[in-house]
C-alpha cells in the first residue's frame, strides 16, 4: 500500500505530463470515488509537489488548458483554485490561525489530562477504533501520506460528530501526516465539515454516499 513520492521538481513535472490525459473528462466524472490506496486513478495527487513549491498552480492549470481545454477541464482547474481561495482567505484573516493555534494548544493540555480523551484520540490515530472505513483511512494516512479528497471529508465528519473528539486534534493529526498538508486548506477544511468556516452547515458524512 505504500507510495513513495519523490520529492523533486522532475518527480512532480512528470506526474503532470502523466495525468495531464485525465484532467478532462475522466477527472470530472471520476473524482468522487474513492478507488482505495494503490488505486485513486480519477484525482492528479500532484497536491503535494505543489505543496512543497516543485510545481505550481499556473503550471498545472496552464497543462490542462493545454491538453484538455478551458471548457473540458473546468472542474480540474476549479479544484487546483480553491488552494489559492483558502490560501487568500487566511491570509486576510491572520486571528482564524491565531485562533485554531491556541485552540490546539488547550486541546492538547487537556489531553494530557484526561485519560480516556487521550485513548480515544489514539485510537483514531492509530485506526482501532472499531469503525472499518475510518481505520482504513486512518492506515492509509499514516502509511502513504495521502487521503482522497472525499475520504478526508468523511474522516473529519466521523472524527468530530461520530467519534466527537476535538476538531482540531484531527487537524493536527492531518497536518502532522499529510504531505501535501497545508496550514490554509486543512484548516479551513475541518472548519468548514465541523460548520465553522460556514456558520451553522455542518458536513455530515452519510453512510450510503460513503458506500456509493
Amino acid at each position: 500500500m505504500a507510495q513513495v513520492m519523490t520529492a523533486t521538481r522532475a518527480a512532480g513535472q512528470a506526474r503532470l505530463e502523466q495525468f495531464s490525459a485525465k484532467m478532462g473528462r475522466d477527472y470530472a466524472q471520476g473524482r468522487n470515488f474513492d478507488r482505495g490506496p494503490a488505486a485513486h486513478r480519477d484525482v492528479s495527487m500532484l497536491s503535494a509537489y505543489i505543496r512543497r513549491r516543485l510545481i505550481t498552480e499556473p503550471e498545472v492549470i496552464a497543462t490542462a488548458i493545454k491538453t484538455q481545454g478551458a471548457e473540458a477541464s473546468a472542474k480540474f482547474i476549479d479544484e487546483v483554485i480553491w488552494r489559492s481561495y483558502f490560501k487568500g482567505w487566511l491570509e486576510q484573516r491572520p486571528e482564524v490561525w491565531n485562533n485554531y493555534t491556541a485552540g490546539l494548544r488547550q486541546d492538547l493540555a487537556a489531553l494530557e489530562g484526561d485519560a480516556g480523551l487521550r485513548q480515544a484520540v489514539h485510537a483514531a490515530e492509530t485506526a482501532q477504533t472499531g469503525l472499518d472505513y475510518f481505520d482504513s483511512w486512518a492506515a492509509e494516512l499514516i502509511e502513504t501520506g495521502y487521503l482522497h479528497n472525499h475520504a478526508r471529508m468523511w474522516f473529519a465528519s466521523i472524527w468530530i460528530f461520530t467519534l466527537k473528539l476535538p476538531w482540531r486534534l484531527g487537524a493536527d493529526f492531518f497536518l502532522r501526516n499529510l504531505l501535501d498538508g497545508d496550514p490554509a486548506s486543512n484548516t479551513l477544511s475541518w472548519r468548514w465539515v465541523a460548520g465553522l468556516h460556514t456558520r451553522g452547515k455542518p458536513y455530515v458524512a452519510q453512510a450510503s454516499n460513503i458506500a456509493r
